[in-house]
């Protein structure tokens, strides 16, 4: 049988984990043979934690890659990779039988640009971000990317993404498959300069839709301490107030603008930061929630999930928001029009206008009161049923099998 085996620097620690976690899950339980191989993070079957080597010359390449992070750090948008710290992973893989390799995020010194151009068997990569195809970045509004950074000048963050970027360029002879889980991030591999000439498939992160399912709002409420007849906009706040890509300052703006015509809206916010959260509304702080159960029952909480990003992928949180029946509203970039194909799961505004951001909102909501007698709203069972027929295990898992058996075919 087929055996696949999913590289992932944690197996539940970050959005990328989760998501190489919830595909590993989704194969499983379509029989399929598939493991993963972590640095750490929570146990589960098929998981096998691999440790890094410990030699000195890995300190000193360690102790190197801060030094170059740390002096370039002020200028960047956000994390940098340098990926150029040997962790003999590369070599442990190779020493084991034929396998299909699915990369998922693998930084943070988990394997090395050589060590990923040196794998021996069949990879699919699936991105996360965009680092596979630029320099150091994990995102980035920049556009050196698509030329191979021609505009680099020395001792800036710019000549620091050349360098990295002329290491993959080099190391990476033999094109691996992509894995796009958005067609905005497929369509960035495919303008990149690294990667324009690479295959690239869509296919998005799987959920399983039979945890993650409606929940009865009247019920959920209850146990959160939330008034029944208030309109409640919620809001993930992983890191949301501190990055500037997840376009919280947005969301300030149109809330503000919102309580002119709404004055008695309720934000509820759940993440690791929620406690920072500084909204024009009260806000309820559900906090870091861990058990699936948890954060279900406060999904069922919200009328409107908000996505305010200025770049995203296909984030869980706006998966997870679909399958429990909850519409979204958030801005028209990156994977969010693949989260919200028509005005059925949720609205879309202009980037970045906070204006009709709040109007998206309001539109939402409007609808949601509208038919608050019913278990599940018209909106609510459209974004429900978009999760379904997109997202679930089986649907995720059976574009994956063929993928990987196409590949395993191709590649003797």
């Amino acid at each position: 049988m087929l055996k696949v085996n999913h590289i992932s620097f944690s197996s539940s620690e970050g959005g990328a984990a989760i998501a190489a976690r919830r595909l590993h899950l989704a194969l499983r339980a379509s029989d399929v043979n598939s493991a993963m191989t972590v640095a750490g993070g929570q146990p589960g079957p098929g998981i096998q934690i691999f440790e890094r080597r410990r030699t000195p010359c890995r300190i000193v390449e360690r102790e190197y890659a801060r030094h170059l992070r740390r002096k370039h750090e002020a200028q960047a948008a956000g994390l940098l990779s340098l990926a150029m710290v040997q962790s003999g992973l590369g070599r442990h893989l190779n020493g084991q039988s034929r396998q299909v390799l699915n990369l998922h995020w693998v930084n943070s010194d988990f394997m090395s640009i050589p060590e990923i151009g040196g794998l021996s068997h069949p990879v699919v990569w699936t991105m996360h971000d965009m680092w596979p195809f630029c320099g150091t970045e994990h995102y980035t509004e920049g556009h050196g990317w698509q030329d191979g950074y021609q505009a680099a000048k020395p001792g800036t963050i710019e000549a620091l993404n050349l360098r990295v970027w002329k290491n993959k360029r080099k190391f990476w002879k033999r094109p691996f498959h992509i894995v796009a889980p958005s067609r905005w991030l497929a369509d960035c591999a495919r303008e990149s300069a690294l990667m324009r000439n690479w295959p690239t498939t869509v296919i998005p992160n799987a959920i399983d839709t039979e945890t993650w399912r409606p929940a009865s709002r009247a019920e959920a409420r209850a146990r959160l301490g939330l008034p029944a007849d208030v309109e409640v906009v919620g809001f993930g706040a992983m890191g949301g107030g501190d990055d500037p890509r997840k376009g919280f300052r947005y969301l300030q703006e149109a809330l503000s603008i919102l309580r002119e015509t709404r004055p008695d809206v309720r934000a509820l916010v759940f993440g690791a930061d929620a406690h920072d959260a500084d909204l024009p509304f009260p806000v309820y702080i559900a906090g870091k929630l861990a058990d699936p159960e948890d954060l279900r029952m406060t999904y069922a909480c919200a009328d409107v999930f908000a996505l305010p990003s200025r770049q995203d992928n296909l984030p869980n949180t706006g998966v997870e928001a679909l399958s429990c029946g909850i519409p979204i509203a958030g801005f028209q970039i990156g994977g969010l029009p693949d989260l919200i194909p028509n005005s059925q799961c949720g609205r879309l505004a202009k980037p970045f206008n906070a204006r009709e951001l709040a109007q998206c909102i309001d539109a939402v909501l409007e609808h949601q009161i509208a038919h608050r007698d019913q278990s599940i709203t018209p909106m609510g069972a459209a974004a429900r049923e978009h999760a379904v027929r997109s997202y679930a295990f089986p649907v995720v898992a059976r574009q994956y099998a063929a993928l990987y058996e196409k590949i395993s075919q191709a590649q003797p």
